[in-house]
């Protein structure tokens, strides 16, 4: 299965998670107000997503030389570096903008809160840990 394929599939899947959404949010009635509210959002961004997506892949299965450039340039090893060094990059930066933020929090009093961002801060490092000797048993 191709890419243009297995990205139709993806975005099938995602337009019927957006209708099944939908449903809910018009058939239940939550305890919450903010709840329907955010079923209805969750809804419409998969729904949207999913059709524009779509329509990307439809496109792009109809246009088979295209389809195998953006094949080949996912693919590519320099391609796969620079997509490797700003995920990385990226997620630094995300660890300590919530170690900035939970002292932050901390100094506001915050205690909740501060606990929560602190919670995911460790998870993210354990996380990080188990991949790094994941991957460092598989290379």
């Amino acid at each position: 299965m191709n890419y243009a394929k297995k990205q139709f599939v993806f975005f099938i899947v995602y337009t019927v998670i957006g209708i099944v959404a939908f449903t809910v949010a018009l058939f239940h009635n939550f305890a919450y107000n903010y709840s329907n509210g955010l079923i209805y959002g969750i809804a419409g961004a998969c729904t949207a997503t999913g059709i524009l997506g779509t329509i990307s892949s439809i496109r792009l299965i109809n246009n088979p030389k295209k389809a195998e450039r953006i094949e080949i340039a996912k693919n590519e090893e320099r391609t796969q570096l620079i997509r490797m060094k700003s995920h990385s990059s990226a997620y630094t930066i995300i660890i300590f903008l919530e170690s900035i933020t939970t002292i932050i929090l901390g100094f506001l009093r915050l205690k909740e809160a501060s606990i929560t961002i602190a919670t995911i801060l460790i998870a993210q490092i354990i996380i990080t840990i188990i991949f790094l000797s994941y991957y460092s048993k598989k290379y």
